[in-house]
């Protein structure tokens, strides 16, 4: 094959710029710290990092999901425990009221104690977590209980309140408060009321009747708290292994995405030892030429 020096021209320009190429490459690699920077760097890569970008972002909204459930959770048991210490002092009311020896005006005054303790559950019934109340269903906006006790929330089937932990995995996080202050046999607004009634009565027999029902009403509320609790612990459970399972996604995308900062910069210090060498070599190439001959 005749070597004509257009011929020589050409490959020496095209040597020169395939390796400024790789040293512009290897520069962007060092800039950015990515090995890869653009799909056409390496396809297969790229879309082994997407994917893991995908998980780690998913991941990221699971977890934000948790922590909003066990905060709510957290808030329920929270709110029941408050609920669980005025029927108790109810109930400790009723027991002094219901011995028989108390004077009149003992029992009046017992009688305004639990008018207050009445409020006070209404508030506790109507409490909220960031702004949504917690006891009426999945109706968040209004208060649940009206302050003579009188539900107004969502109660049943769609009262529910349900978060996505995990793909395809939901959790309930709520109780509606129908469920919670007016189970089937006990409603705690009433009971409270019947017994003002009967103390502000000197009724000391309806008084100690009253005990059983309390006794009723703080297991039912155990029960509850028991239940939210177990929630809230899988919750923190299912937090901690997600951190897990993201600090090894992170980790593996790593390994694909980032550069080695030692090696590469090796490999960029023997890409400018090439591509000096090659305009070395290009500059003594093409000095012969017919006109240098000619001369």
């Amino acid at each position: 094959m005749r070597v004509t020096n257009r011929m020589l021209n050409n490959n020496v320009i095209r040597n020169i710029n395939r390796n400024l190429e790789n040293m512009a490459r290897t520069q962007e690699q060092m800039s950015s710290g990515k090995r890869v920077n653009r799909p056409s760097d390496d396809p297969i890569v790229v879309a082994r990092v997407l994917g893991f970008k995908i998980s780690i972002a998913a991941n990221d909204q699971y977890k934000k999901n948790m922590e909003d459930a066990k905060g709510w959770l957290d808030a329920s048991e929270s709110a029941l425990g408050m609920a669980t210490d005025v029927l108790q002092r109810a109930r400790e009311l009723a027991v002094y009221g219901s011995n028989g020896t108390m004077p009149k005006e003992s029992m009046e005054a017992l009688a305004a104690e639990v008018d207050q303790l009445f409020g006070e559950m209404v508030q506790i019934a109507n409490s909220s977590y960031g702004g949504r109340f917690l006891f009426g269903g999945s109706q968040t906006t209004q208060r649940p209980f009206t302050d003579d006790g009188t539900y107004q929330g969502m109660k049943g089937s769609g009262s529910e309140l349900k978060w996505e932990v995990a793909p395809q995995v939901t959790i309930t996080v709520n109780e509606n408060g129908q469920d919670v202050f007016k189970q089937d046999s006990i409603d705690v607004f009433k009971l409270l009321e019947d017994l003002s009634k009967d103390l502000a009565s000197h009724n000391n027999t309806a008084v100690s009747s009253t005990l059983s029902q309390f006794d009723q009403a703080i297991d039912h509320i155990l029960n509850l708290r028991a239940t939210l609790g177990a929630k809230s612990n899988r919750m923190e459970m299912a937090m901690s292994r997600l951190d897990d399972t993201q600090i090894g996604l992170t980790q593996t995308m790593s390994k694909l995405e980032d550069i080695d900062l030692a090696e590469t910069v090796m490999n960029y210090k023997t890409q400018e030892n090439v591509y000096l060498a090659s305009l070395s070599t290009g500059a003594k190439v093409l000095q012969p030429s017919l006109i240098d001959y000619l001369r």
